[in-house]
């Protein structure tokens, strides 16, 4: 009987962020010819040897479409890296993908295996042995292979990462019983960028192994312990259940409700820790909108305030409005689209609803690894949006 899926492995905390995905592929245990496209069979390949001095394993994910803005992940690469250490990132040069207190390393990828996506044990990617292939290469550049052998490496791409004695490894795959910051997260900057584009680029990447800029990120992953919920991490690192959910979609398995008299959008959002958005995302039915004549004095605020919807969302189902200013008077007579079940008006009971199976409370799997997302600025909004409201004159 196959083991079952961990609860925090259905999709292995992917970063939903697509800048941040990359995409790898193992290539063929072979050697180009020299002057020749023909692939020679190695039986000892060169790049094995730096395998003695690996000192990291990463786990990172590749996707379907890294362009997409929603990538779905479709597997897992494991890579053995020999890492050298660079320096700390500091407050004056951190960027988009850097924060303070991260780590810049860089090394050699030694070996690489692929995983699938779905697993029952979270840390199997640090097994001792994995079934080992080549390292990866880097894309855009000509293949001196069969291409449908190949793939590509796009980066940068996230993941996460176990600086420290390989040897320690088990065959079972756990995390071995060290200092938890050698546990991070990490983010690859680049592949191969010390080789160049061609020439003997070309040659000694697939024969010595692929070279990596990485940076090692502590804050980014945390192993669960007994009794974290999501409450207590959303308040121990300063955000939100609903964007703790968003960061580790694995947590945001549904189960199915029946409503009961009282139940509104905004007393369900309220008890299983979610948003009115999610709850219509969730299900379809929630999102059917009808038609709204507008009177004299409508603005896109008034109406959306009217509704219980936001600007955004009224904008998105009037698409013709989408650039209108949300203080300025709309024309008298217009039809505009608005959502049909308000958040705070009484649901139909018994009516079966899915909703986050994680409960703001629901004590987390001990041992598992989640992603904390990171701090950043709020960013304003258009400046041609962002007006005062009229002042209204007194009577």
């Amino acid at each position: 009987m196959s083991e079952p899926l961990s609860p925090l492995n259905q999709g292995l905390n992917p970063l939903r962020d697509a800048p941040l995905w990359g995409q790898l592929v193992a290539l063929p245990t072979a050697s180009p010819a020299i002057g020749s496209r023909v692939a020679t069979p190695m039986t000892a390949p060169l790049w094995l040897a730096l395998q003695p001095y690996a000192n990291a394993r990463l786990c990172l994910f590749e996707v379907d479409r890294p362009e997409s803005k929603e990538p779905i992940p479709i597997r897992r690469h494991v890579l053995d890296v020999f890492l050298r250490f660079e320096r700390v990132v500091g407050g004056y040069d951190d960027t988009a993908l850097t924060d303070p207190g991260d780590v810049r390393y860089a090394g050699f990828l030694c070996r690489a295996a692929v995983l699938p996506l779905a697993t029952s044990n979270t840390f199997d990617w640090l097994a001792a042995e994995q079934d080992w292939g080549t390292p990866g290469f880097r894309d855009g550049q000509p293949l001196p292979w069969d291409p449908a052998l190949l793939g590509t490496v796009v980066a940068p791409c996230e993941g996460v990462i176990w600086l420290g004695d390989l040897a320690l490894l088990e065959p079972e795959g756990v995390l071995p019983n060290q200092p938890r910051a050698q546990f991070a997260g990490c983010l690859v900057q680049h592949f191969g960028a010390r080789y160049g584009s061609g020439g003997i680029g070309l040659l000694t990447q697939p024969l010595l192994g692929e070279a990596i800029d990485l940076i090692l990120k502590p804050h980014s992953v945390l192993v669960l312990r007994a009794g974290d919920t999501l409450t207590l991490l959303a308040e121990r690192y300063g955000t939100t259940v609903q964007t703790l959910r968003r960061f580790n979609p694995h947590l945001e398995s549904t189960q199915t409700i029946t409503t009961a008299e009282g139940d509104s959008l905004t007393v369900l959002a309220g008890r299983h820790g979610t948003t009115i958005e999610t709850l219509r995302r969730l299900n379809p039915e929630l999102q059917q909108a009808e038609p709204y004549i507008t009177a004299a004095g409508d603005t896109l605020t008034a109406v959306a305030a009217a509704f219980e919807m936001t600007v955004t969302a009224l904008r998105e189902l009037n698409p013709d409005y989408a650039r209108w200013p949300r203080y300025d008077p709309l024309p008298i007579g217009t039809e505009l689209l608005v959502l049909a079940v308000r958040p705070s008006a009484p649901l139909q009971s018994g009516q079966p609803l899915l909703v986050p199976a994680f409960m703001p409370s629901t004590e987390l799997p001990a041992g598992e690894w989640i992603v904390i997302p990171r701090r950043r600025a709020t960013v304003v909004s258009d400046v041609w949006d962002t007006s005062t409201p009229p002042e209204v004159p007194e009577a």
